[in-house]
């Protein structure tokens, strides 16, 4: 509802600026809780995770997976497939990813049609007033804004980024044909799940990792593992390694601090070293908006350090998730709204969609020794756990790590099959404070790959029911 100041005396009850997770689900939430509201977006609803992040990259995984699963058949004694002529299309591996994108994106839109938001497409502009949203020559009156803009791919001072081989996640998942060599700048999340996919369609990859870790945010034992499981599929690994220079199709690294220079060529280089907030028309200088290293600053309640403006999402710097970002949507609103919410990011898992899948939720070993001191560790691999081996899937296990003291869960390290869904009872362990003792007395459905989180239970407090031995790393 466009608003002529001169004359019409409509005002929003919150404005938000930008369609992703956080943004579209915070007008969700206000809608419900009766407020008037208005969404502004100048691309597509969905925001990144929708259209060029989680959802078509986990539909790329799905194909990558089911590919893996023919490969198995005759360990399941189905015989007679002839698979010579099997492969996966890559031109129709993007139709799909492309209408499971167009399905949601459309969602979205029904849902907030649904509930009475008021969506207005077009690059939105904070003026000084505080509450005035400009789009092209008209302007928008809320009582409360909320900024949901999102991040964008991050760039490194590299010599050489503007070569025609460097591109982002973005342009990856559009091209017109798989690359038959692909370099990966970064070994976080973003760069282990795209060697995984890469690799699987037939890609030489190299990943390009300056710690001295893959997946560095990660539980250690967690990280050393993915690193065997990629090395096992023929992935190039280079830690401790620092990129100098790209010249055409060509990068240039130097290992451990030497005077070695390598050079390392392929068809396609993808910078892959995170993301960066991202906060377009919203000049935060001349608003008097505080920020650091690059992210809105916001407090327990996702306030900036201007009455009456929230910050959520990526835009925020904290955690740069899809499902935190839905969280801080729904507790800006509940805030603005008058009910008193705060986040617990101590309880927001990580997940890495990868083959096998890896999830983490609280800290990590490190983190809780030097925070508690004296810590309890529960291990189960899933060599042991019966539905793991039903389902070939052997790989992984799970790690508990608990305060000695409190018995409290401190954090949960999952590597195997169905990680990123197992995660969620060691999120809610966390969130409601759960002791081991607690969790040990919560029966599970047998034979299912969850056993092996109570298995983990068990080896932190006395011992593993159904494996003897601690030595499985």
């Amino acid at each position: 509802m466009a608003i002529d100041l001169e004359t019409n005396d409509v005002t929003y009850d919150i404005a938000v600026i930008g369609g992703g997770p956080a943004g579209y689900i915070a007008t969700i939430r206000a809608s419900q809780l009766g407020a008037k509201v208005v969404l502004f977006e100048e691309d597509c609803l969905g925001g990144t995770c929708l259209n060029r992040g989680c959802i078509p990259t986990k539909a790329f995984l799905k194909s990558v997976r089911a590919w893996q699963d023919l490969q198995k058949l005759s360990q399941l004694a189905i015989t007679g497939v002839d698979l010579k002529g099997a492969k996966i299309d890559w031109a129709m591996l993007q139709g799909r990813k492309n209408r499971i994108v167009e399905r949601l994106t459309m969602g979205v839109a029904t849902l907030l049609q649904a509930h009475g938001v008021d969506v207005i497409h077009g690059s939105a502009v904070m003026e000084d007033k505080p509450g005035l949203i400009r789009v092209q020559d008209k302007i928008y009156q809320a009582c409360n804004v909320i900024i949901a803009t999102g991040s964008k791919p991050k760039l490194i001072p590299l010599p050489g980024l503007d070569s025609a081989a460097v591109i982002t996640s973005d342009e990856l998942l559009s091209l017109e044909a798989v690359p038959s060599s692909l370099i990966i700048l970064g070994g976080g999340v973003i760069g282990v799940e795209f060697a995984f996919i890469f690799r699987e369609l037939g890609a030489e990859v190299t990943i390009i990792e300056m710690e001295e870790r893959l997946l560095p945010n990660m539980d250690e034992e967690i990280s050393r593992q993915a690193a065997r499981v990629l090395k096992g599929n023929g992935i190039q690994i280079n830690t401790s390694t620092k990129a100098l220079e790209i010249r055409g199709n060509t990068l240039f690294v130097e290992k451990n601090g030497s005077d070695n220079i390598t050079e390392i060529t392929a068809e396609k280089i993808l910078l892959a070293v995170g993301r960066a907030p991202s906060y377009k028309g919203i000049d935060v200088q001349r608003l008097g908006i505080k920020t650091a290293k690059g992210a809105i600053i916001t407090d327990e309640f996702l306030r900036t350090n201007i009455p009456q403006i929230y910050a959520v999402g990526d835009v925020n710097g904290k955690f740069m998730l899809a499902h935190k970002a839905f969280a801080e949507g729904i507790v800006a609103v509940e805030n603005i709204m008058g009910n008193t919410k705060k986040i617990n990011y101590e309880a927001i898992p990580q997940c890495v969609y990868s083959f096998p899948e890896m999830a983490s939720v609280g800290l990590t070993e490190k983190e809780a020794q030097d925070r508690y001191g004296a810590i309890k560790v529960g291990k189960f691999p899933l060599a042991a756990n019966g539905k793991a081996q039903l389902e070939g899937e052997t790989r992984g296990f799970v790690k508990v790590i608990v305060a000695e003291e409190s018995g409290k869960i401190l954090g949960v390290h999952i590597i195997g099959a169905s990680a990123t869904e197992l995660i969620a009872e060691a999120v809610t362990a966390i969130q409601l404070d759960a002791t081991v003792e607690e969790l040990i007395n919560c029966i599970h459905p047998h034979p299912t790959i969850s056993e092996s989180i109570w298995e983990a239970y068990h080896d932190a407090d006395h011992e593993a029911l159904h494996y003897r031995g601690k030595k499985m790393i």
